[in-house]
């Protein structure tokens, strides 16, 4: 959609991309593609969203949700963190811009403190090898019909 913006666009490029974007869903294309533009790439649900079922958690996780997928523990456990910072930080790490949702101010002061440490290489790799392929692990807007708009 991007490319189709680019022909008709007065401005470019746009300063923000928002997307879906974690370890299982890690949208790589797009943000290579973002990168080489100079368009901040957003990543929304980067702890794993909301709108995946419990049939789709099974599918992809053997019913697990992503910040209680045993690598991500492991992780947090390694370097004593929480799942949900390893996930924020891996996001960042990858330079996107994370915008975590929580009403809770705890967790808001725990999203935020994710810059004393660093994932390791090994760490980075093992997320990146919760990839699933193609769309099976898009969690978000699953069923939204605009999601299958054609703009060309």
């Amino acid at each position: 959609h991007l490319e189709t913006l680019k022909q008709t666009a007065k401005i470019w490029p746009p300063a923000v991309n928002q997307v879906e974007c974690h370890p299982l869903y890690p949208n790589n294309e797009l943000r290579e593609y973002c990168e080489k533009e100079g368009i901040v790439l957003q990543a929304y649900a980067a702890l794993g969203g909301q709108d995946g079922t419990k049939k789709k958690w099974k599918e992809l996780l053997d019913g697990k949700k992503l910040m209680e997928c045993p690598p991500v523990l492991q992780i947090a456990k390694d370097i004593d963190v929480t799942p949900a910072q390893v996930l924020l930080r891996y996001a960042l790490q990858r330079n996107c811009a994370v915008t975590p949702k929580t009403t809770s101010l705890e967790r808001m002061q725990e999203n935020a403190n994710i810059f004393h440490f660093e994932l390791t290489e090994q760490h980075m790799t093992t997320l990146n090898d919760l990839e699933v392929p193609g769309d099976a692990a898009r969690l978000c807007w699953r069923t939204d019909p605009l999601r299958m708009l054609n703009f060309e």
